[in-house]
């Protein structure tokens, strides 16, 4: 496995990802077992494939609210010692032969949330930039103005070294949305008001609310909208990044056709892991001890990185096997 971390590099395979509609896979992991599965599956598919070379991104979110990756493992320590161990689990996997030598991987925040002061200390430290391939500066709390003035600073900041991404729309909470009576609509992505965010700031790849954002606080139900990921593909190209896929199924066939470069990944994955985990020890009757060859950590994690190595496999094949 080869880490792609420079700008450069990276730019250049989100680029053939959109010019060739195969987007990259970029699934999360927050612990080594899905670190491992994720090389181990992107590898199966590659040999599948015949494939010299394939790319998939591993992500990790910092102190994001919705689901603190970082924060969980920072324990008693600092929020970058734990982005220094997650990325040493990274770095020791790239040493190991026989594992994924057709892989080559691109590391990279996702949701660094630019409320809290520590993840702005994360994102805007020298190494910390050196270290990832993309940064998700997410400024979504704040209306489009400050969200647009905030990220345009950051992007002058960073952006000569990293992939800088970015949501160019307010997530509204539940309340919010009561209050002024917003409807569905109007929180999806507008595609003339994504043109004008990336002329404001710069970023390399946005975020649009295409109806599967799984933060939204609206009651109607998720729905992917390629209307409207083609009419911003239009206005500024084939760089849109798709989060809340696992919400999709295998519906996400198709976005590599509509200007997604970028697919992330990680609910549906983790829980099916993890109920992998739990359906061995329901095998075990209630009034036994579980055996240490199901309680064991080596258990757990060689079921857990099993489902990440299937699940990265076959959204790899989604992705490509356009019907």
């Amino acid at each position: 496995m080869k880490i792609i971390r420079n700008r450069t590099d990276v730019l250049k395979r989100m680029k053939s990802a959109g010019a060739t509609a195969t987007p990259v896979l970029c699934p999360n992991a927050e612990t080594p077992e899905e670190m491992e599965g994720i090389l181990i599956g992107a590898q199966r598919y590659a040999e599948k494939r015949d494939a010299p070379r394939v790319v998939v991104g591993i992500g990790v979110t910092a102190s994001y609210p919705d689901h603190p990756q970082l924060g969980r493992l920072a324990a008693e320590g600092s929020l970058e010692q734990a982005a220094e161990t997650w990325m040493n689990w990274l770095e020791a996997y790239a040493d190991r032969d026989g594992l994924s030598e057709r892989v080559e991987v691109i590391p990279f925040l996702d949701h660094g949330w630019v409320p809290l002061e520590a993840d702005l200390r994360l994102m805007r430290s020298p190494w910390f930039q050196d270290a990832m391939g993309i940064i998700l500066f997410d400024a979504s709390l704040y209306d489009f103005d400050q969200n647009a003035a905030m990220t345009a600073s950051y992007v002058a900041e960073a952006g000569g070294k990293v992939v800088i991404e970015a949501c160019p729309d307010k997530i509204y909470e539940r309340v919010e949305i009561e209050r002024k009576n917003i409807r569905e609509s109007e929180m999806l992505s507008d595609a003339a008001r994504v043109r004008e965010f990336v002329r404001r700031t710069g970023v390399d790849l946005i975020v649009p609310n295409l109806g599967t954002e799984h933060r939204t606080q609206s009651t109607a139900p998720l729905d992917y909208r390629r209307d409207i990921a083609r009419g911003i593909t239009r206005e500024v190209g084939p760089i849109q990044a798709l989060h809340g896929t696992s919400s999709l199924g295998d519906r996400i066939q198709s976005v590599g056709q509509d200007g997604v470069c970028k697919v992330n990944f990680y609910t549906a994955m983790t829980r099916d892991a993890s109920a992998r985990v739990k359906a061995g020890w329901d095998e075990i009757p209630a009034d036994q001890p579980l055996p240490i060859f199901r309680a064991c950590g080596g258990a757990i994690h060689v079921a857990r990185r099993n489902v990440f190595a299937e699940k990265t496999q076959s959204m790899m094949e989604l992705l490509v096997d356009v019907g």
